[in-house]
Parts: structure tokens; C-alpha cells; sequence
């Protein structure tokens, strides 16, 4: 058992990372889709201070667990339990050639569409030069370590309570990713969808391995991938 778990502050912090924040950054993000003419300079600066916002929210997170002085094994700073490897690493398996046939199938509809420059538009903030990796790696560094604190440890852990004790706690698995995906409504329900399945995977491996260092570096590295795709994709097509 969790010290003190769910306390008040935990069911504040629900609402403003799960509902409040999301909804208002999905919302700008929205707001500003096609209305921003990125440029190296414009996507570093947007790297470096979404980095940051990324940094204070989960570092929150994490003080407040230090604080209420509970063990960060349980916020899943942990060794992975690998008692079901097998399973976990044909989920791995399957996602990854998924994700990469996904990326594949997309590059090919987008060379032969005829909405090439909307493609473009909704894809600008992505890295177009070498010399923007650093901070887009730093961006997706953030975003992994971060976000996987407050989605899987602090909220898997949240609302397992339906269900300890099972494979699929439908709570624990559900609610983080719908939450999560719901929250990059902009980029079109298509993604959402995608991110959706995403996220229950992580939330998957999380509660299995009971350790956030497997779905940080899958976070880490889908990321990446998504950004390098888009940097190749782009100088092919200059």
C-alpha cells in the first residue's frame, strides 16, 4: 500500500494535469494550428520552453510523492519485474511493427496526396534541419521521463484502486489513456486513436513490470522516430 494514497492533493492533481491542463494546451494548440509559420529559431524556442513546462509538471509530481514521503519504488523507480517477459516483449514486438508499418503506409499516402502542403502545415513544428535535433531530443528526453511520471505512476496508480490485483484493471488501463489521448485532439482524431492504443500499452507494461524505465525509453524512442521521420521526409521533398 501507497502511504496515503489517494490524499486530497492527488485527487487536485488529477484534475489539473488529467483534465484542466491538457484541455487548455490541446485547446491553444487548436487555436494557433496553420496560424504559426515555424522557423528553426520558433520550433527551438518551442522545444526548449515545452521542455520546461514538461519539467515543472512532473517534477510536481515528484516532490509532492517526496513529501508525502512514499517510496519512489512505488511511483515505479523500480527494476522491471520481467516475471512476464514473454508477454511484454511480444506486446513490444507487435507495436513496433505496427508503428513502423503505420509510419510507412503514412509517408507513402502523403508523397502521393494531393494535400501535400497541409501535411506539411500540421507537421512544421517537427525538426527540418540537423542543428534543431539537440533541442528536439531534449523535447522527447522531457516528455518521456515527465510524462510517464504523471500518466503511469502517479495515474495508473491513481485509479488501479478499482482493481489491484488484476492483468487488466480496465480503470487503470483506461482512464490515463483516454485522458492522455484526448488531449491531442488538434492533431485529428485519427492520432488520438493512435495515441489511445499507444497509451494502453505503456499503461500495460507499467502495471505488468511495475517499473517506469521500460515505457520511458519506448516514450523516448517513438518520439525520435516521429521527429526523424518528418526531418527525412522533409529534406527529400526540398
Amino acid at each position: 500500500m501507497i502511504p496515503d494514497f489517494p490524499s486530497l492533493t492527488d485527487h487536485i492533481y488529477i484534475w489539473i494535469f488529467g483534465i484542466i491542463l491538457p484541455f487548455m494546451s490541446g485547446l491553444q494548440s487548436h487555436q494557433l494550428s496553420g496560424s504559426i509559420k515555424f522557423d528553426a529559431q520558433l520550433r527551438r524556442k518551442l522545444y526548449l520552453s515545452n521542455s520546461l513546462m514538461l519539467s515543472l509538471a512532473g517534477g510536481s509530481v515528484l516532490l509532492m510523492w517526496l513529501f508525502k514521503k512514499r517510496p519512489l519504488t512505488s511511483l515505479g523507480f523500480s527494476l522491471p519485474d520481467w516475471d512476464k517477459y514473454v508477454l511484454i516483449i511480444l506486446l513490444l514486438f507487435a507495436f513496433i511493427s505496427l508503428y513502423l508499418a503505420d509510419l510507412f503506409i503514412s509517408s507513402r499516402k502523403q508523397k502521393h496526396s494531393s494535400n501535400e502542403a497541409e501535411w506539411y502545415e500540421k507537421s512544421s513544428f517537427l525538426p527540418e534541419k540537423w542543428k534543431e535535433i539537440p533541442a528536439f531530443m531534449l523535447l522527447c528526453l522531457c516528455a518521456a521521463v515527465f510524462e510517464e511520471i504523471i500518466y503511469r505512476g502517479f495515474m495508473v496508480n491513481y485509479f488501479i484502486q478499482d482493481n489491484p490485483g488484476s492483468m487488466f484493471p480496465a480503470t487503470a488501463l483506461l482512464a490515463p489513456a483516454i485522458l492522455f489521448s484526448l488531449a491531442h485532439f488538434y492533431q485529428g482524431w485519427t492520432s488520438v486513436f493512435k495515441i489511445f492504443l499507444f497509451t494502453l500499452l505503456l499503461n500495460f507494461i507499467f502495471i505488468q513490470t511495475k517499473s517506469l524505465y521500460p515505457t520511458m525509453i519506448i516514450h523516448f524512442l517513438v518520439d525520435l522516430i516521429s521527429g526523424m521521420s518528418a526531418l527525412f521526409s522533409k529534406r527529400n521533398h526540398q
